[in-house]
């Protein structure tokens, strides 16, 4: 009997930090960092921890590019929490009007002007560029943090 109770309170303790049911990050619209659709009510009046913009934007290719097509987005990055926030072109996803996620990984290298890894202060801002491979039109760029949870997610102007 001891067993089991020592086994339900170790499931029970390595399960209370998780949370099975994240709610979904809230898009920030084009025009004015705002959430955007009806996602999260509760982010409606509040600020972004991470303000996260994006415009359509081309690249010019590096000297690694294979000629294939890129499609891009130039993000600008916003500190707005009390902590140090990675930046990584690795943590970026862009979403387009068809609703399929292209990994910027995929074009890592084969453009010039990416969004540099770097560590931001609180305030601070970082620009680049992110792209995937392909020919689309993007909608939505997702950032997450060091762990590959999402952490913001900004429509594309």
């Amino acid at each position: 009997m001891r067993k089991i109770i020592l086994g339900l309170a170790a499931v029970a303790v390595l399960t209370a930090g998780c949370n099975l049911e994240e709610d979904p990050v809230a898009v920030q619209s084009a025009d004015s960092g705002k959430s955007a659709g009806k996602s999260s009510g509760a982010a409606k009046g509040k600020a972004f921890p991470i303000k996260l913009t994006a415009k359509r934007a081309r690249a010019s290719k590096s000297v690694l590019s294979d000629g294939g097509a890129l499609s891009c987005v130039k993000v600008t990055v916003t500190n707005q929490t009390k902590k140090q926030l990675e930046v990584n072109p690795l943590y970026f996803s862009i979403t387009d009007t068809k609703n399929t996620k292209h990994d910027s990984s995929s074009a890592l290298g084969e453009y010039e002007g990416q969004i540099d890894t770097t560590e931001l202060a609180p305030g601070e801002k970082a620009a680049g560029l992110v792209c995937a491979k392909g020919a689309f039109r993007p909608k939505i760029v997702a950032m997450t943090n060091p762990l590959f949870s999402e952490a913001a997610r900004a429509q594309v102007a």
